[in-house]
């Protein structure tokens, strides 16, 4: 990409993004033009109100987030199932993907408030519900409950900031936005800690009903939209079969990955069944989403557009990363280290500090500049060799130290997850901006499942050959199955054996982290795709075309 950014290329932004004209532009007149067609941006303080409100359903889910990665081994525990442990995440994160591309065009159909209100609402409910599952598995069905709410509350935050705010101002708005997310995330895995020890993991859960009702409040009381006319023929539009194909391959192919070698042989049929069934079920959904659906979950012609394919695979390869950081460091701490879930919590906090301050730096960046590929470059080097570092830590790491690595990836995420969102929004027209950000976060999301999912093969799996190799004897049987279903049982293994249980759990978090390491790579690579488009300084309400610096 040449850094001459004096001569610029029209690009029509149509179906098609036909190249309408190639010649030498002043980009002066290029943002003079399109701002003649830009309604009057919002004054501040009503701004601020809007975004605020917003913002205490995203607060809410990030604290969410953190508390369950703190406490999923002590659940897993609780109910003797910690080989299972993987979903108690997967079940919250498959909901979530299931919903999120759904909702920029539920919004499209219903309006913003109506979808952004019954998001909160089923996060409450399901979070509710979680503080008083008797077992396992309502566990997991309430998160699913919560996960179909929580995943509208970062995309109709992200689709109603993307309907009001001008591109320059988005990059900084979403950058503030990250801060709050960072800061609940920061602060969720210390709270969720705390309250275990004092009064049970149930009550990290139920104490979230409540505080849902300040987001509802305030998005009724603060959030004045367009009302959308309704009438009985919008529920035809809703792709069904696309929304069924999606969900029944995501749960085949997790099945598959969280079951082969813990609980069955990869060799048996009904594994080898189950990830078969799963790639014939997600290419349906592909041929229902490009030739049947007359209006699809997933936009897959979107994709075509090279920024919002590079913007949705950065996201994608760089969610499976982050989100196996954050889950096994925690368990890191738990099982290798044999801290609290306070202690543990407090670990993490440096990674969503370095979250919420890189996306900070990359929207106040281009809120000066107009400009993104030079972060993509640094998020790139950030969250390569960030991750790089934590796959080095050992058994005898100082716990300062960890923390402090965190930070480094935890930066370089932030950086991406400004750069490409915004990047992308910047690459196409406004009436399609809702059902792309939704794609977008849809990648993300399912990035996260897949990524959690996977890494849970990869730990059990490697944790069990470990275990298998290192202990034998009498008795070794039933060592090795009580320190699988319960990490509370490694402190109750014999003294002699202790410190090979724990390099067992310590070799399988190496093998995880080496894959996040890997995904990170992928993640830089696909983010040099992106084309850089101008960042305009007003909302363009009805686009002709979009600038593409080359």
């Amino acid at each position: 990409m040449s850094s001459n950014i004096s001569e610029l290329e029209i690009e029509e932004v149509s179906e098609s993004d036909r190249l309408i004209d190639s010649g030498p532009i002043d980009q002066a007149k290029i943002e003079e033009a399109a701002d003649e067609n830009e309604e009057e941006v919002l004054k501040t303080g009503a701004l601020l109100t809007i975004f605020f409100s917003l913002q205490v359903g995203v607060f809410l889910a990030a604290v969410d987030g953190t508390i369950v990665a703190t406490l999923t081994s002590r659940i897993a525990s609780e109910f003797n199932a910690f080989r299972s442990v993987s979903w108690i995440v997967t079940g919250y994160l498959i909901s979530q993907a299931t919903f999120q591309p759904l909702y920029g065009k539920l919004s499209d159909i219903f309006g913003r408030k109506p979808v952004l209100l019954f998001c909160n609402i089923a996060f409450g409910v399901g979070s509710v519900l979680c503080g008083i599952a008797p077992n396992l598995w309502f566990l997991v069905f309430a998160r699913v409950v919560a996960g179909s709410g929580g995943g509208g509350l970062f995309t109709m935050s992200a689709i109603v900031l993307s309907d009001i705010v001008p591109l320059r101002q988005r990059g900084l708005l979403q950058g503030i936005g990250n801060i709050v997310y960072g800061s609940g995330a920061a602060i969720g895995g210390v709270v969720g800690g705390l309250m275990q020890e004092a009064f049970g993991w149930r009550w990290t859960f139920v104490m979230q009903g409540p505080i849902i009702v300040l987001s509802v409040c305030a998005i009724l009381f603060n959030l004045d939209l367009p009302k959308t006319p309704i009438d009985r023929n919008l529920l035809k539009r809703i792709d069904y079969a696309g929304s069924a194909t999606m969900i029944i391959g995501l749960c085949l192919f997790l099945f598959g990955v969280s079951a082969g070698g813990t609980y069955f042989p990869w060799t048996s049929s009904l594994i080898i069944g189950s990830l078969v069934l799963s790639v014939i079920t997600l290419c349906m959904f592909a041929y229902i989403e490009m030739y049947v659906a007359i209006e699809p979950v997933i936009d897959i012609s979107v994709i075509k557009n090279r920024t919002v394919c590079a913007s949705a695979l950065t996201g994608f390869n760089l969610s499976m990363g982050y989100f196996t950081n954050i889950f096994y460091v925690s368990m890191y701490m738990l099982t290798v280290r044999g801290v609290s879930a306070t202690d543990s919590g407090t670990t993490l906090i440096p990674q969503f500090l370095g979250t919420a301050s890189g996306s900070f730096a990359a929207g106040l960046y281009m809120t000066r500049t107009g400009r993104y590929f030079p972060i993509s470059v640094l998020a790139a080097c950030c969250l390569f060799f960030g991750m790089c570092f934590i796959a080095s830590i050992s058994y005898d790491t100082p716990r300062l130290i960890v923390s402090a690595l965190l930070f480094i990836p935890g930066f370089g995420a932030g950086l991406y997850y400004t750069t490409t969102l915004v990047g992308m929004i910047a690459a196409i027209p406004l009436e399609q901006q809702a059902v792309c950000t939704s794609v977008v976060y849809g990648f993300r999301t399912i990035g996260a499942t897949v990524g959690v999912a996977i890494a849970n093969a990869i730990f059990q799996n490697v944790l069990i050959l470990r275990l298998e190799d290192r202990i034998t004897g009498p008795g070794a049987e039933d060592i090795i199955r009580k320190v699988q279903d319960n990490v509370e049982e490694i402190a109750l293994v014999p003294d002699e054996l202790k410190q090979v249980v724990v390099e067992c759990f310590l070799s399988a978090f190496h093998a995880v982290m080496y894959n996040t390491t890997f995904l990170s790579f992928c993640a830089g690579v696909s983010s040099m795709f992106m084309k850089e488009h101008i960042l305009h300084k007003s909302v363009q309400k009805n686009p002709v075309a979009h600038t593409s610096m080359e």
